[in-house]
């Protein structure tokens, strides 16, 4: 399906948007892929906790709000990827400076409508000039294959499997872009 050419803004989360992405988090198709930490027993209050830590500044993660039309959809998270230790260990080495992300759409009536796609080309786009450097990776949990399918089509390829084994769906797979491979 052909999108008319839809308006992505990427808007900074802010503290007021708490009971929003509780909202979100809680959502069948949002909570099987983010509430994967067995150690997180008040889900999805971990998870708020933490971004609104990156929201403070006290962690380096950059959160947004996705906006379609003005409308918020989602939330998308990026990173300079060397700023996590504990993520390089788990991914391996890169082949240079990269940033990664993490996303979801919360309105199940937009999945599968080509946003996914649309709209993380937009960011990786933004990101490349944000972070200063032309390379990008993502790991998707490897049964998350709509997802796989999304980053594939904005041009990501598969790098290598990895496990993130403080998850409950240890298998996961990296795949990577490069700012001249953006589709």
């Amino acid at each position: 399906m052909e999108l008319d050419t839809p308006a992505y803004t990427f808007v900074p989360l802010r503290e007021k948007d708490t009971a929003l992405v509780r909202e979100w988090l809680l959502r069948p198709q949002v909570r099987r892929w983010w509430a994967d930490d067995p150690d997180e027993h008040d889900y999805p209050e971990g998870t708020i906790r933490e971004w609104m830590k990156a929201v403070r500044g006290e962690d380096p993660t950059d959160m947004f709000v996705i906006h379609l039309d003005g409308t918020p959809i989602g939330v998308i998270q990026s990173y300079r990827v060397h700023d996590y230790d504990d993520y390089i260990a788990q991914v391996g080495p890169l082949e240079g400076p990269a940033f990664g992300l993490d996303v979801f759409i919360a309105d199940p009536a937009l999945i599968g409508k080509g946003h996914g796609p649309a709209l993380i080309r937009d960011f990786v786009r933004q990101g490349f000039d944000r972070y200063g450097v032309d390379y990008c990776v993502i790991g998707p949990s490897k049964s998350n294959t709509a997802a796989i399918r999304a980053y594939e089509k904005v041009g990501f390829r598969y790098l290598r499997d990895y496990r993130e084994d403080d998850t409950i769906d240890p298998p996961h797979v990296l795949l990577d872009i490069h700012r001249a491979d953006l589709v």
